[in-house]
């Protein structure tokens, strides 16, 4: 069993040039969720082509909510399962952003606003402990591949078991840049980090992580913020010269974004089974 959601036909407008950082969830829990991408570059334009924007309410006049995801499949969107929720109530409107780069410029070449019109959170996500934090969305209209948008190879079946340690990764969205700002970011940013193992990750975190998660670590204390929630963690393969991706942004410490502490993502290879039962893309 899942939990899903369908929506009907919506018109969900965009809020002009000046958006804030609305918070998803309760008090207790954006303790948690509050990711980070603080002091990350600026992206270099299509080169997340598979970055996704999304804007979600519940009700016509609930407070605008502000997630990243990713396109695995021409009509599906990968994010966290905490987005698709504010203050513990569904939302009912998420429309979706795809060839975005400067998010306030409504006539962006190569952008597409399509609206979800399923929402599947996965059947075992924990709000408490943001375990199985996954959601699959549905896109109303299947999109077409082009420059600005393009879709994000999931890892292969042979990956289910790795654990991607010291491997170099990234991790993007329209958070907020940097401490004491409260609007997301104007411009797609990026942010570069290692892939720690579990044991580490949870050392620091004193044990008190999912089994389910993935984290990244910088020298410098930056990552991760409020905004980026959902957004990507992808890792280059070399020898197939491939961008796959390994993680869901999930969660980090509620210190707030500059911290010593990992970035904290929901890791996708083991939810490949889940993922092609509800969305049909064929795993290899």
């Amino acid at each position: 069993m899942f939990v899903s959601k369908m929506f009907g036909n919506i018109i969900f407008l965009l809020l002009p040039i000046v958006l804030s950082a609305t918070k998803f969830c309760s008090d207790k829990e954006c303790a948690r969720s509050n990711s980070r991408i603080a002091s990350g570059q600026i992206s270099v334009r299509q080169s997340r082509p598979f970055q996704v924007a999304l804007y979600s309410r519940v009700g016509a006049d609930g407070p605008l909510g502000f997630c990243g995801g990713s396109l695995i499949h021409q009509q599906w969107v990968i994010t966290a399962a905490h987005c698709c929720y504010h203050d513990s109530i569904q939302v009912d409107h998420i429309q979706a952003i795809l060839g975005a780069y400067s998010l306030y410029d409504r006539y962006e070449n190569g952008r597409r606003v399509v609206n979800v019109d399923t929402v599947v959170t996965h059947p075992e996500y924990q709000p408490e402990t943001f375990d199985n934090d996954l959601a699959l969305l549905r896109l109303a209209n299947s999109m077409q591949i082009t420059d600005t948008i393009d879709i994000i190879r999931l890892p292969y079946l042979s990956q289910v078991n790795a654990n991607f340690a010291g491997q170099g990764a990234t991790a993007s969205g329209w958070g907020i840049a940097a401490e004491g700002v409260t609007f997301v970011s104007p411009t797609l940013r990026e942010y570069f980090m290692s892939v720690i193992t579990n044991t580490h990750c949870n050392n620091l975190y004193q044990n008190s992580l999912s089994p389910n998660v993935i984290c990244g670590l910088s020298t410098n204390g930056a990552g991760t913020c409020k905004g980026d929630n959902g957004g990507p963690m992808t890792i280059f393969l070399t020898a197939t010269e491939e961008t796959i991706l390994v993680g869901v942004t999930s969660f980090v410490d509620e210190s707030g974004c500059n911290t010593e502490l990992p970035s904290v993502f929901t890791r996708v290879q083991r939810y490949l089974d889940w993922i092609s039962e509800i969305t049909g893309i064929v795993l290899d």
